[in-house]
């Protein structure tokens, strides 16, 4: 049986990280994606748009596990536009990753999201760490 591990959201450069580790130890990779293309040996790519069901979640079916790195870059000037497309990027792949794993038969056992470094409220006016540092709303929504 061959082993397969999904990645949505894993064209950027984690997912890069993540899809080579996993093709040196023989897992096959499914990339979900929104710009599908030719892939690397091990590699398949799926289109996805991040908010819908759609053939991609047959992936998941028997998948080992699956890791979604999706979510808009946080490098942006934090106007309002952007601020809700990093919110609803992030919250809209986590739902529909959720609704597709309900529907699998036999779901993968893992499931992990991780988004970005950038967790903390923007602010200027105190210094943010892991002892005074107040959640973002999107990292609390998500």
């Amino acid at each position: 049986m061959t082993r397969r591990v999904v990645i949505a959201g894993g064209s950027g450069f984690i997912g890069g990280f993540l899809r080579r580790s996993f093709v040196a130890r023989n897992y096959e990779v499914v990339i979900l994606t929104r710009s599908p293309g030719a892939g690397e040996a091990g590699v398949r790519r799926v289109h996805w748009d991040g908010r819908t069901l759609d053939d991609w979640a047959g992936e998941l079916e028997g998948a080992h596990a699956l890791v979604n790195l999706a979510g808009r870059s946080v490098k942006c000037r934090y106007n309002e536009r952007n601020r809700r497309e990093i919110l609803e990027s992030r919250v809209d792949s986590t739902r529909v990753l959720g609704e597709a794993i309900a529907r699998c038969g036999t779901p993968p056992p893992v499931w992990l999201n991780a988004s970005t470094a950038t967790i903390y409220k923007h602010t200027f006016d105190r210094e943010m760490d892991e002892a005074t540092g107040g959640i973002g709303a999107t990292p609390e929504a998500w």
